[in-house]
């Protein structure tokens, strides 16, 4: 620990010190630039997660206990203040939970739909869509029947009567026939309408009945996991670290809107 803390005051001074002259550095103070303004005012984010898969590795700032204290005794029992240490800390805090909160959106929207689920989705949208181009033609093609059955009608005088029946009925028989197709195809709609509703209202049902995202600090949760191994979870390192960095956010975030603190 000595070791790293002489490392540290070296980078901070910006010159190699020998052991010989370590006793006589020039204490830097807290409100140097080099110091950690997270550790001494709050929490690092670097000291939440060690030995964890979030592990962000060692602060490149300076870690001094006697800081910390120092900061401590001077704002509590001498009533002085430190706004831009304080400010500082509240804009690391405030970049940890921004990237938090992105984490957590990207996780429920994976959530959302499975690459199988949204081919489904496109599948029968596609199908709905043809569909609908056929019903479309069919409707356009009974209309032009019907329009031309009138217009027949009133020149049918000019062909002979057998003439006339035979044409009469045969026009007839096509605007049925045509009927019915487009009464099938409109029931086939109505029911490929119902599956695709009822795939889209589903859809996602599989995935998010096994797994949710936890609010606190992103990572899928099993739903199908017994009591313990989510209370394992919540009392993890990683869970409690973000809750922790999120807490002292929202306590320092109504002092820093927008016209408000440094």
């Amino acid at each position: 620990m000595a070791e790293e803390q002489r490392k540290s005051i070296e980078k901070l001074m910006g010159k190699q010190l020998s052991s010989s002259s370590i006793r006589h550095y020039n204490d830097p103070g807290m409100t140097a630039p080099g110091v950690c303004k997270a550790f001494i005012v709050g929490i690092c984010p670097h000291d939440l997660f060690v030995g964890t898969k979030s592990d962000m590795g060692k602060c490149p700032n300076l870690h001094m206990h006697k800081y910390k204290l120092e900061y401590e005794y001077k704002t509590k029992k001498l009533g002085k203040s430190y706004p831009e240490m304080e400010h500082e800390y509240f804009e690391v805090l405030e970049s940890y939970v921004y990237d938090l909160d992105r984490t957590i959106a990207i996780a429920q929207q994976r959530l959302e739909h499975t690459p199988e689920e949204k081919e489904k989705i496109s599948k029968v949208s596609a199908d709905l869509d043809n569909l609908d181009v056929e019903i479309g033609l069919m409707i356009q093609e009974l209309d032009y029947l019907v329009k031309k059955k009138k217009k027949t009608k009133s020149t049918r005088e000019e062909l002979s009567e057998k003439e006339s029946a035979k044409h009469q009925s045969d026009h007839i028989l096509r605007i049925i026939d045509l009927s019915i197709k487009l009464d099938e195809k409109c029931q086939a709609r109505d029911e490929a309408s119902k599956q695709a509703r009822n795939i889209i209202d589903n859809v996602g049902q599989t995935s998010q009945q096994k797994l949710q995202v936890c609010d606190g600090c992103g990572a899928y949760l099993s739903r199908l996991d017994n009591d313990r191994r989510l209370a394992d979870h919540f009392v993890g390192k990683i869970h409690l670290g973000f809750v922790q960095l999120r807490s002292a956010y929202e306590e320092l975030k109504p002092k820093y809107r927008k016209g408000v603190g440094v």
